[in-house]
């Protein structure tokens, strides 16, 4: 199916779209619903993912990176999911490396960025309070000053694929929210290695029709070094929703996506299906609501892109 958006593309961004596309359709829609029936993670897409530079898509070549920007981020992610792949492990793996990226240090991004363009490695982010739900400010997960580092007390909720990456992106508080006169302030952003003892997962019973889970995270006085505090401590905020900017255009990228991988699939029955001799699609009752959600994603795809080019 035709998509006129696509045609504004410059040759490398069109050469990535297609790449990305590649990949998804060599696994297809089939291999991702069989994942999810086994409860197995998508290990091996994200391997292929890697093979082809795609995990680094987003993140500069300095660093280990393929280049391309926010608009190559959101070309990666729409085109798996015109193959019926919402790979959130994408999503949250990029925009939390984003928000290293544009508040951390050198150390801090070849520590934490570059293994997840070269080495596959993949980050999680955990924001949302049992408590709190994504009323940032109310988060009362705690990170305490001691010694040399921090000690981090809480729980989080609806993190997607904490389990399955080995990098977690936290927002914590180092000043409770009664101790600030500005609530912004008192937020701060640490990475976690997730393989730490004190950290401990529960898989949440969420269905989202792929082999991607969320988890219930608890943190148990887990100990930090302070080299891993990303950016300032108690000024988090800034670089937190710089980063979430990031992850509301993934999203949407997803949602274009698997909008044009349902309407395909609509047109092919539309076509097939006979009913007194005559293809139902070559009925206007079928026609002009297909023309109409087709002419919703072009336009939600040209605010996307939009976005994404002036970002970068």
């Amino acid at each position: 199916m035709r998509i006129p958006m696509h045609e504004t593309l410059n040759e490398e961004e069109a050469l990535l779209l297609k790449t990305a596309r590649s990949v998804g359709r060599s696994f297809g829609r089939s291999y991702w619903l069989e994942k999810r029936e086994r409860k197995e993670p998508p290990d091996e897409l994200w391997e292929e993912m890697r093979r082809q530079g795609l995990t680094g898509v987003g993140v500069p070549e300095k660093y280990g990176g393929s280049g391309f920007g926010l608009m190559g981020a959101v070309l990666t992610q729409e085109a798996l999911a015109l193959e019926g792949l919402h790979v959130l492990q994408f999503l949250v793996t990029h925009f939390s490396r984003h928000i290293v990226l544009s508040a951390g240090n050198e150390e801090q991004i070849r520590r934490f960025v570059t293994p997840t363009c070269t080495d596959g490695r993949r980050m999680s982010f955990a924001l949302t309070e049992p408590e709190a739900g994504s009323n940032t400010w109310r988060i009362s997960t705690l990170a305490k000053k001691e010694n040399d580092g921090y000690v981090i007390t809480g729980q989080k909720v609806w993190i997607t694929a904490a389990k399955e990456s080995d990098f977690m992106l936290l927002v914590a508080r180092t000043k409770r929210y009664e101790e600030v006169g500005d609530k912004r302030y008192g937020i701060s952003l640490f990475v976690l290695e997730t393989s730490d003892p004190n950290i401990k997962m529960e898989r949440l019973d969420v269905d989202m029709r792929g082999p991607e889970w969320h988890y219930a995270v608890y943190l148990d006085s887990v100990r930090v070094p302070a080299e891993n505090l990303i950016g300032r401590e108690g000024e988090g905020y800034k670089a937190l929703f710089e980063g979430l900017n990031v992850e509301r255009l993934l999203i949407a990228s997803i949602a274009v996506g698997l909008g044009d991988f349902a309407l395909s699939r609509a047109v092919d029955y539309a076509k097939s299906r006979k009913v007194f001799d005559v293809p139902i699609g070559s009925h206007q009752g079928l026609q002009f609501p297909m023309a109409r959600a087709a002419a919703h994603l072009e336009a939600a795809r040209s605010v996307i892109y939009n976005a994404a080019r002036l970002h970068d």
